[in-house]
């Protein structure tokens, strides 16, 4: 029974590893491919495909070639669906928070705003934070920055024609033509700054949070009445939503 059982185990390890060869590739593999990549006999990786293949793991193309199968992009979807990110986020809110004392958000990009999801406020009196499920604008809040940078070039030049450029500070950039060095900034550093451009004396700091397929789902960030952008609290606060930023993203599936 012991000896099965290890066998069973072993050829799970490479139905694993056939798997892991095909996702590598960027088109289907023949049997010789995949004979040349593990050494192993034909007639093992043959029988592996096909059980594979009954199952809806892998799929056969019509000149033999083997792919990846359908049954695998529902089980990715059904472990999506199972995610919570609020409840994922939220211990690295907490932690956030109770370091610098400041409100954390969690937003997400819907309909040409900015939605938050969830909060941790600080202890401070003054409030800072939106009311979970209140809309932002796009173009002045660091997250609303954000998703707007990491939005395809024509996709964001679409919304940019349509969105109303609302001044509501005298620092608000009310014209895509300003907005759009602004934008670059941030596809380059990684991270989206607010100063002052929503609500005087408030700044904010927005690092991604991505999903398994490398996209831009959520965004992570502090708010608070921070000196300036410049600041040491600041700097802190830009890295400790950065970090977080990329441990929530390996936790709902993002591979670099």
């Amino acid at each position: 029974m012991a000896e099965l059982e290890s066998k069973t185990i072993h050829s799970v390890a490479k139905a694993i590893r056939l798997l892991d060869l095909l996702a590598e590739r960027t088109k289907p593999a023949t049997l010789t491919e995949l004979y040349q990549a593990t050494g192993w006999p034909k007639s093992t990786i043959h029988g592996l495909l096909s059980t594979m293949r009954e199952a809806g793991l892998i799929e056969q193309t019509p000149n033999g070639r083997y792919w990846l199968g359908i049954r695998l992009f529902e089980y990715g979807c059904a472990v999506s669906n199972a995610w919570d990110i609020g409840a994922i986020a939220r211990p690295h809110m907490q932690k956030i928070c109770a370091e610098l004392g400041e409100s954390v958000f969690l937003s997400v990009f819907d309909r040409a705003a900015v939605v938050t999801l969830a909060e941790e406020e600080s202890r401070a009196s003054l409030r800072v934070v939106s009311e979970v499920g209140a809309r932002l604008p796009l173009h002045c809040t660091s997250q609303g920055k954000l998703f707007l940078a990491n939005l395809s070039q024509a996709e964001c030049r679409r919304l940019l024609s349509i969105s109303e450029f609302k001044a509501y500070t005298p620092h608000t950039l009310i014209t895509p033509e300003q907005l759009q060095p602004e934008l670059q900034k941030i596809r380059e550093q990684g991270y989206a700054v607010e100063n002052g451009e929503f609500k005087v004396g408030l700044r904010s700091v927005s690092a991604p949070v991505r999903d398994a397929t490398g996209e831009v789902r959520y965004a992570v960030g502090v708010v608070g009445m921070f000196r300036q952008v410049y600041s040491e609290d600041f700097l802190l606060a830009t890295r400790l939503v950065c970090e977080a930023g990329s441990v929530i993203s390996r936790a709902i599936g993002y591979r670099p």
